[in-house]
Order: structure tokens, then sequence, then C-alpha cells
């Protein structure tokens, strides 16, 4: 990664406080980016920005937070506007928000599914559409959504999450299409598993279906995605995949037949049925 692709860029990352957006920001500040990271616990984001801060390249950067629950419309707007009333721009927008609560179908509870909605479809959204003026009145920005690789294909137990995921998916590629006139660039990130308390959640739930089918790639760490997202959006890459695996997968799901896919992933959860009891 080119430091100077981010240097003195003022950089918004949503979900900035824990995992996979607090290691981007890490990153993000020894190459002299100005950072801006929004969540909505303050004592966690008081204490990553310190981490934050240490990392910095230089002592005129520039950071600073904003604690809020970006599904809410109104809290989203007003993040938007604290970050341009010190900053004045919006150079990047980085999505990292999110949680996963796996769970069979028949048994996850509908405020379940709304909840998956509200972190990984609409606090995106939210925040997209209230920094995307001043990003147009620029005629210059990236935004970075970070997905999932359950948005590849729908793999078992994930009908909630996987779910909301796609509707990530189907509205950045829409938003690639029309941001393209006003030369601001998108890109979608499709992460593995990753090393993060959010991921210590998930696994608490779980079904052994759905282990099965994760337990195929080890899982990474925060700064293994983190350098290769801001590796992959300094080359221009619409497309980002962290590991190798999850590039595979992308590829083999375009032109193997959906029939031979879905006997793949059946086959790893009836394993995973039969071995977890």
């Amino acid at each position: 990664m080119a430091n100077n692709h981010w240097s003195d860029k003022w950089i918004v990352i949503s979900g900035g406080s824990s995992g996979i957006g607090l290691a981007l920001a890490k990153r993000l500040a020894r190459a002299g980016a100005h950072l801006w990271l929004a969540a909505r616990r303050e004592d966690q984001l008081k204490a990553a920005l310190d981490e934050v801060i240490l990392s910095a390249q230089s002592s005129s950067q520039q950071f600073g937070y904003t604690s809020a629950d970006l599904a809410d419309a109104d809290q989203a707007r007003k993040t938007a506007e604290e970050v341009l009333a010190q900053a004045g721009r919006v150079d990047d927008l980085i999505n990292s928000v999110g949680a996963a609560h796996p769970g069979y179908v028949q048994d996850l509870p509908l405020d379940i599914f709304q909840w998956m909605m509200s972190a990984n479809y609409f606090a995106p959204l939210y925040l997209t559409k209230a920094l995307l003026p001043v990003m147009i009145a620029q005629r210059s920005g990236h935004i970075i959504n970070i997905a999932s690789a359950a948005a590849l294909l729908g793999v078992f137990g994930y009908s909630a999450y996987g779910a909301a995921k796609y509707a990530l998916v189907g509205f950045t590629e829409v938003l690639r299409a029309e941001m393209k006139p006003y030369q601001i660039q998108v890109s979608i990130v499709y992460p593995p598993d990753t090393e993060t308390p959010q991921l210590e959640y998930e696994n608490r739930f779980k079904p052994p279906e759905t282990k099965a089918i994760s337990g195929t790639a080890a899982a990474l760490t925060p700064d293994q995605v983190a350098k290769a997202i801001l590796h992959q959006a300094a080359q221009g890459r619409y497309a980002i995949y962290p590991s190798w695996d999850v590039r595979l997968i992308a590829h083999l799901v375009k032109l193997l037949p959906q029939s031979l896919v879905f006997a793949v992933l059946d086959g790893l959860a009836h394993k995973g049925r039969r071995n977890g009891g």
C-alpha cells in the first residue's frame, strides 16, 4: 500500500471502534490520513481513538468521532454534519458497521431479521446518503462498503445476516453506476471470518451446519483484512477480496453450475449436522 494514496485525506469510518474498522483506522493513521470514527458506544470510541492517535504519522493529522446509532437516519445525518463542520470535506467513506446473528430460519425471531437489516444495510445506506451531497459537489470521493463472503452465496444459517449483506451488495452495484459521472469511486468488500468480538458473538449462535461450512477456511486477523482492503482500494478495484479463498469462491460461484455449488454446500451442511449431533 502506498501511503501517499491516503495521506491528508479525510476519511470517515463507520463501525470504527473495533474489529476491521479499528484496524483500518490505525493503518490509515499511519498513512497520514485524517479520520472520523462513528459507532454507538462512546466508551469504546474514545478508547479506539486513543489507539488511532498513537498510530498517527504526524501531529498535523486531525481526528474526531461521533457516538451514534447509524441505523437511525437522523443520527446518521447529524454524524455527517459533525464531520463536515470540522473537515469541510470527505474524501473517503468506509462503511464497516455491521453485525451477524446466525441461526435456523424457523427459530430466529423477526426482530433479528429487522436488526440485521438495520445494522448491515440501513446504517451504511443512511450515512452514505448523508455524505453523498458533498462528494457530488466535490466531484470526487471513494465509498467502500464492507459486505461478507456470505453475500457471495447463500450460506446455511445466515437467512437474516446473508440477506442483509446481499441487500448491501445490490445497493453498492447501483451506487457504482450512478456515481461514475461524478468521479466518485465505489467498492464492495467480501471478508471471510475475521477474528473480532463480533465473530466471538456470532460463534455462540452458529448451527453445526454453519460451523462446518465456515470451518473450511481459517479466520483472518482484522489487520490482515484491513491491509488487503486498503491495498486493493488504492488500486481502484470495485470488488475487494481480502483472501485468496474468498476470491476463488467468487469465481467458482460465477463459473460453476448452481446445482454443483448447492451440492457442495449441502454436503458440508450434512457433515456438520451429522458431527454436531
